[in-house]
C-alpha cells in the first residue's frame, strides 16, 4: 500500500476518447491521475472498510495526492490502479503516479507494470520513495515491483536530458541508479508545496517564536507494532494530555489504530487491541483507554480539516512524516521523530525539522522539546523556493502545465 480526500481540484468530466495527432501542441495533455477516490464527500457515516480502501490505507497518502492535483493546471481525471489499459488509452494522453514508499520488499506491482507497459502512454511517477531500515541498506525488491520502476522509466515522455521520475530525496535516486534506472531528480515531497504562499518560512518561526515554550502538542501517532519508539510515545501523550491546552492524537495507520479514532472497538482483535492499549495509556483500564480514546484519538479523510486542526496546536511531533510535514504547512511547527530511510530523506528535502528516535533518550519536557526543533526560516524559504524552481523545471520538461502558484514560491513572489 501506500504510505504515509477531499480536494479543492474537481475531478474532469470524461473527455472525448482518441487526440487526433493534428490537434495543436499548446493545449494541455489530458492527465490521467491514478488515485481512484478523489473526493470522499460526506464521509462522516461512511463504513470503515470503504474510508480504509479510499485512503489508500494510510491517512498521510491524502497529504500528497491532495498536493500533486493542486499542481497541475491540466484537465484532470481520477482512475484506480487497476484501470485498464484501454480505458486509460481512450481517455488520457499522459499517465500520473502520486507515488509513497513503494520501492521496498513490502510491494510487488508486476500485473499493474504490464498494464502500464500495454497502455502505451508516457508516465510521470511524483514522489517516489525507498525503504529501508537505513541509508547504511540497499532496498530489496520483487521482480514484480523492479519491472514496474522499469516500465515508468521506459515509458519517458521527456527529453532525453529529463527524467519522468521524482524522487523524494538522493537516497531513492541512488537506488534507482544501483538498479540501472538512471536520472531521476531527487526532489522530496510534492506536499511541500501544499501551501500556496511563499515565504512560509517566515511564517512559521512568527507562530513558534510567540511563546516560550509550546503550550498544545498534537502527536503524529505512530504503530503499536513499534516497541523501540513507545517509550518516547508514551512522554509525547503525556505532553499532549494537558489539562489548559489539551492536543490530540493523530493516527494514520494501520487499520486497527484508525479504527481506535472512529471508537470501532468490538472488531479489533483483542490481542491487537490491548498492543494499541499498552502503547498509549497502559496505566489506565479498559474502559478508561476507550474513554481516552474518544476524548483524544483522531483520524482526517480531507486535508483541509486536517490541516486546519493542526494549526491550532503549537507544535507537531511524532513518527509520522505526512502528519508533521501537514503543520508545517499549515504555518505551524512540527518535529518527526524519524525510524527509517524514508522519513530521514523526507524532512532532509523538505526542511522538515527532525530527530532520530535512538537520540530521544533524555525525559521530554517542552524546553526539551524547544530545544530540539532547529529551524532557519530564511533557510527554510530559500531551500523550498529552489526546490519549486526544479519541480516546475520537471513538470514543464514533462509536458504538464504546472500551477501558477508554484512559480511564485519558485521566485518569493
Amino acid at each position: 500500500m501506500l504510505e504515509d480526500i477531499t480536494l479543492d481540484t474537481p475531478v474532469a468530466q470524461p473527455q472525448s476518447s482518441g487526440r487526433p495527432a493534428s490537434q495543436p501542441a499548446s493545449q494541455p495533455l489530458r492527465v490521467a491521475v491514478l488515485w481512484k477516490t478523489p473526493n470522499l464527500g460526506l464521509y462522516s457515516n461512511a463504513p470503515f472498510d470503504e474510508l480504509f480502501t479510499a485512503i489508500g490505507h494510510n491517512n498521510g497518502n491524502l497529504a500528497f495526492v491532495h498536493s500533486i492535483a493542486s499542481h497541475l493546471a491540466n484537465p484532470v481525471t481520477f482512475y484506480s490502479w487497476g484501470a485498464s489499459a484501454e480505458t486509460l488509452r481512450k481517455n488520457a494522453d499522459i499517465i500520473v503516479i502520486p507515488c509513497a514508499n513503494q520501492l521496498g520488499r513490502h510491494t510487488d506491482y508486476g500485473q499493474m507494470a504490464d498494464n502500464l507497459e500495454k497502455s502505451g502512454l508516457p508516465i510521470v511517477a511524483i514522489g517516489l520513495g525507498a525503504q529501508a531500515n537505513s541509508y547504511d541498506h540497499d532496498i530489496e525488491l520483487s521482480p514484480g515491483t523492479l519491472r514496474w520502476a522499469q516500465v515508468i522509466a521506459a515509458s519517458n515522455p521527456a527529453s532525453s536530458t529529463s527524467s519522468n521520475i521524482y524522487t523524494r530525496g538522493a537516497y531513492t535516486t541512488g537506488q534507482l541508479d544501483k538498479l540501472g534506472i538512471t536520472g531521476s531528480l531527487p526532489g522530496g515531497c510534492p506536499s511541500y508545496f501544499l501551501n500556496q504562499a511563499p515565504g512560509l518560512g517566515r511564517k512559521i518561526h512568527a507562530n513558534w517564536t510567540a511563546r516560550a515554550l509550546p503550550r498544545s502538542v498534537s502527536v503524529a501517532a505512530g504503530h503499536q507494532a513499534w516497541v523501540k519508539t513507545r517509550e518516547i510515545e508514551h512522554q509525547l501523550i503525556s505532553l499532549m494530555m494537558d489539562p489548559i491546552a489539551p492536543g490530540q492524537y493523530v493516527v494514520q495507520s494501520m487499520g486497527e489504530m484508525i479504527k481506535i479514532s472512529r471508537g470501532i472497538f468490538d472488531s479489533i482483535e483483542p490481542k491487537v487491541l490491548t498492543e494499541i492499549h499498552n502503547h498509549t495509556v497502559p496505566h489506565y483500564s479498559d474502559e478508561e483507554f476507550k474513554a481516552w480514546c474518544r476524548n483524544y484519538v483522531r483520524s482526517f479523510y480531507d486535508v483541509p480539516a486536517w490541516m486546519d486542526s493542526l494549526r491550532q496546536q503549537d507544535l507537531t511531533i511524532g513518527c509520522r512524516y505526512h502528519g508533521v510535514a501537514l503543520a508545517l504547512q499549515a504555518e505551524r511547527m512540527g518535529l518527526t521523530v524519524t525510524i527509517d530511510s524514508r522519513t530521514r530523506e523526507l524532512c532532509e528535502n523538505t526542511g522538515v525539522p527532525y530527530a532520530e528516535a535512538a537520540d530521544l533518550t533524555a525525559p521530554l519536557t517542552r524546553s526539551r522539546l524547544k530545544s530540539l526543533v532547529r529551524f532557519d526560516p530564511d533557510a527554510y524559504d530559500a531551500h523550498r523556493a529552489e526546490a519549486a524552481g526544479r519541480y516546475l523545471d520537471f513538470l514543464e520538461a514533462n509536458r504538464l502545465k504546472p500551477a501558477a502558484f508554484l512559480k511564485a514560491i519558485a521566485t518569493g513572489k
